[in-house]
């Protein structure tokens, strides 16, 4: 599995250990034509990608040479949503929710940092939720793509000499 995915499903699994019960909502649609008052939902809001040119020298594990070129850099956003009867049963369920979130994972052996950036408290006015209190929480996972290039053993090369006149 990819960045994207790997990085929802550690914020569903997140929301799921602080308390959310249901699944929660990947769709804004979706979440706006229910009628639940206890919500939850992971929204990706950007993905960004920027060009990169790191390169670092590793040895793998059979002992071949490898080096390894950062492609890209990518950083998504997401909005973590949650929804409740009362500010209090939300803000327990939000630090609940900041508690068991990861500061990062693995995703095909690179790392990816998450990181809760901001959030914002909203009552029944400010937004289109069946829950009297709300909070959307912007998380941004940064990664990378990489690529690994197998690196020719100096024992392996033959080098031929020859002198001229």
């Amino acid at each position: 599995m990819g960045m994207y995915t790997e990085c929802q499903e550690e914020l569903i699994r997140a929301l799921k250990a602080a308390g959310c019960e249901r699944e929660p909502f990947l769709s804004l649609k979706r979440m706006a034509n229910s009628a639940e008052s206890r919500i939850s939902a992971v929204l990706c809001e950007d993905d960004q990608l920027e060009r990169s040119t790191g390169k670092r020298f590793f040895t793998a594990e059979d002992g071949r040479n490898m080096r390894r070129t950062k492609l890209f850099s990518r950083d998504i956003t997401y909005t973590v949503i949650i929804g409740d009867f009362t500010q209090e049963s939300a803000e327990e369920t939000y630090e609940k929710f900041l508690l068991k979130l990861k500061k990062g994972i693995y995703v095909s052996g690179d790392y990816v940092s998450i990181d809760p950036a901001e959030a914002q408290w909203m009552n029944e006015k400010d937004h289109i939720l069946h829950a009297k209190v709300a909070v959307q929480i912007k998380v941004l996972c940064h990664g990378g793509l990489y690529q690994n290039t197998d690196m020719a053993r100096l024992q392996d090369v033959e080098v031929e000499v020859q002198k001229g006149k």
